[in-house]
């Protein structure tokens, strides 16, 4: 593994991580760390990374998770962060590339050569669901664990079972001309925040993939999204609706970012901005 990043082919992932998805993430980077907190936590407790283990990031995005990882697995240990983007790799280099045990490389799961029987732990926060062939990609992970590994994953469940994102979209739809409002994807399982939010699917991509021993648990918690403002600027970077808003008049625009305030407004309390979230901890074994 190179401690540089690679080129890659151009798949479709790497044409919109290397462009403006990435450019995305990377400018709101600090946001989502801010608010993935508490789930990152109940994530890296699942995954219990041990001193001397050698670990892959998958998706690794800003190399956060990975310098905690790279932290927890000293002595002896080492990690690699993964993640098809140049862009944001750049900013995980600049932040986190000093530690002596951890390493960046850019690659697309589904095509780089990984080494075989290589990772004690195959980890990912958010960075598994944006597979262009998820089968080939798992089965390419799983050839990289050793016989003793294990697959510990982080991925959203429905988009209705996260009614901070449901509700502000609904309600930003409905101040849409027809012609402006976004189509739900023909593909459910297409690419996306969501394509491993059902849970027999996710099992039989898993069991498909060759993996044993999988779980799939639940994880309820609180995200705490500063204020409204910061809020609505993030959906509207990341969320569903805020290409369509671009497409429209700015009357409409505006109406809609309104109805999305209002939504965001209800869940504001003494403690600030606080959302329910719903996703899975998602475990295997090779």
């Amino acid at each position: 593994m190179s401690n540089s990043p690679k080129s890659v082919e151009m798949s479709d992932g790497h044409r919109y991580w290397n462009g403006d998805g990435g450019d995305t993430w990377a400018r709101t980077m600090d946001v989502s760390e801010r608010n993935f907190a508490s789930m990152t936590a109940a994530l890296k407790s699942r995954a219990a990374a041990k001193p001397g283990e050698q670990v892959l990031d998958v998706g690794c995005g800003g190399g956060v998770t990975c310098r905690e990882l790279a932290e927890q697995v000293l002595p002896g240990g080492a990690v690699v962060g993964m993640d098809i983007s140049a862009t944001i790799l750049d900013v995980a280099e600049q932040r986190h590339g000093g530690a002596d045990n951890l390493s960046f490389t850019q690659a697309d799961i589904g095509t780089v050569a990984l080494p075989a029987e290589q990772f004690d732990l195959v980890y990912s926060r958010f960075g598994v669901m944006f597979f262009d062939e998820p089968p080939v990609a798992f089965r390419n992970l799983r050839n990289a664990l050793k016989a003793s590994g294990r697959l510990v994953f982080m991925c959203w469940r429905s988009i209705k079972d996260n009614p901070w994102i449901y509700a502000t979209t609904a309600a930003a739809v409905a101040q849409l001309p027809e012609e402006h409002r976004p189509a739900a994807p023909a593909d459910p399982f297409a690419p996306g925040p969501f394509a491993l939010a059902d849970e027999e699917h996710t099992r039989q991509l898993l069991t498909g993939a060759g993996y044993k021993e999988v779980k799939m648990e639940p994880l309820g918690d609180v995200m705490r999204l500063a204020d409204v403002d910061t809020a609505l600027e993030y959906l509207l970077e990341l969320g569903p609706v805020g290409n369509a808003l671009k497409q429209v008049p700015a009357d409409r625009a505006k109406a809609a970012e309104r109805a999305m305030r209002e939504v965001l407004q209800g869940y504001t309390s003494a403690e600030g901005l606080n959302v329910p979230s719903a996703t899975w901890i998602v475990t295997a074994r090779p």
